[in-house]
């Protein structure tokens, strides 16, 4: 999405959505099991959960997993700051508003969006007319 593109287009772009590092961090739990359940089938003595190479597979996983876990918070939070402050500019509302009522607001973010600007008395029929683009059409 260029940089100059518009807040909602950005929403409608999914930039400000949950990022996958979260999705990803699981699957390195999930291949690790199964990595440990194939190590397991195919040792060759006693004890193959107490065996290094048994334990640095879970070592490995961890380490990626934990990295891709921080990522995602880092992105998740670097996100919502600029939607916040993002929404706050365009709408002019106090930062700290805004996040009250995303902590309230139980829909997406592009609804969010249009929830913030009738708050603000914006006509959302010209919002829509200004940013007329692909996705749905916020009915008043």
């Amino acid at each position: 999405m260029p940089y100059k593109a518009s807040l909602l287009d950005k929403i409608r772009n999914g930039d400000f959505e949950y990022p996958d590092y979260f999705q990803q961090a699981e699957w390195e739990l999930a291949w690790m099991k199964d990595e440990q359940k194939e190590f397991i089938n195919n040792y060759q003595g006693r004890e193959p959960e107490q065996d290094r190479l048994y334990l640095e597979i879970e070592l490995r996983a961890r380490k990626r997993y934990n990295k891709l876990f921080e990522d995602g918070m880092k992105t998740e939070y670097e996100r919502m700051d600029d939607l916040k402050t993002k929404l706050s500019k365009l709408f002019k509302i106090n930062k700290e508003e805004v996040q009250d009522i995303m902590e309230q607001f139980g829909g997406t973010t592009e609804e969010l969006y249009f929830h913030i600007a009738k708050l603000q008395n914006y006509n959302t029929d010209t919002l829509n007319k200004l940013n007329a683009s692909k996705t749905i059409k916020y009915n008043t």
